[in-house]
């Protein structure tokens, strides 16, 4: 059950779900049933997706989960990819033209970065690149902006809010975070990237600088956050998430170069110690 949990990203989808939520709360906005949802959506969607899209490093990375997506290729595009994103679209109109184009370009960056769609012309400038996720750092950038998006932007556009600095600020902490994940699975996936010709920071820098990059820059984040909470432009609760630097810099230190599943079983948990973080953050900002 678990296993089942696991590959089919639920997991990722219940936490930026999770996420919206606390976002909502920390804004002091109203937890919208239909934004969680989308978001929801927007996720399991885009991740069922990206199974269908990574058989050559999957084959290596992650050989039963690449049988089990293409076993099921047909239910993931037709009823699952098109038919969501769909449905996000029509459920972000009601909420006005930002709500729908914010959603939709959350689902646009999604379609690029996993689908070879890009023309000849195009991909010959950008060194045989078909997609957005062939672009050596595009690839862990990428992500970060449609979970920024998603979890800070969605819940304040679909109350019809402003983007005000305060937004773009915690906007930038969650791409910041998010980026962090991102490096960490392609240290735990650096042996089927290689294989498939795919370069990333994890397999162009070495194992102990990615781990020193993803430290240093944990703690720059980590001090930009407090001084932003220190100056009152952020409220008191922000200090809270200074946990996630913390989560980063003591999970990125526990990797180990040649032990793959170890890593693999180490980032499903840290999806499980985000959720936790993004509950507590919740109920801290609630009172």
């Amino acid at each position: 059950m678990s296993h089942y949990f696991f590959r089919n990203k639920l997991h990722l989808s219940l936490l930026s779900a999770l996420g919206a939520a606390s976002w909502s709360i920390y804004f002091d906005i109203q937890v919208n049933v239909w934004t969680l949802l989308c978001v929801f959506l927007l996720t399991f969607s885009i991740y069922q997706d990206n199974r269908l899209t990574d058989e050559a490093e999957d084959a290596a990375n992650d050989p039963e989960g690449l049988k089990n997506a293409l076993e099921n290729r047909k239910l993931i595009t037709y009823m699952t990819f098109y038919p969501l994103s769909v449905i996000c679209l029509v459920i972000a109109f009601q909420f006005g033209q930002p709500a729908f184009w914010a959603t939709a370009l959350v689902i646009f960056i999604g379609y690029l970065y996993n689908h070879k769609c890009f023309p000849p012309f195009l991909s010959k400038h950008l060194k045989g690149a078909r997609r957005l996720k062939d672009i050596y750092i595009v690839k862990n950038l990428t992500p970060p902006l449609d979970w920024a998006t998603a979890l800070v932007f969605l819940p304040l556009l679909f109350e019809g809010r402003q983007l005000s600095l305060m937004a773009w600020i915690c906007w930038g902490y969650v791409f910041v975070c998010a980026f962090f994940i991102e490096v960490m699975w392609d240290m735990r996936d650096h042996r089927g990237d290689l294989l498939s010709g795919i370069k990333t920071i994890a397999n162009t820098l070495s194992f102990p600088q990615t781990k020193q990059l993803l430290i240093i820059a944990s703690l720059i984040s980590g001090t930009l956050i407090f001084y932003f909470t220190f100056t009152n432009i952020l409220p008191n609760v922000t200090y809270f998430l200074l946990a996630n630097n913390a989560a980063v810099i003591v999970i990125a230190s526990m990797y180990k170069e040649r032990q793959e599943a170890f890593m693999r079983k180490i980032s499903d948990l840290t999806i499980l110690l985000a959720t936790i973080l993004f509950l507590s953050f919740a109920l801290i900002a609630s009172f």
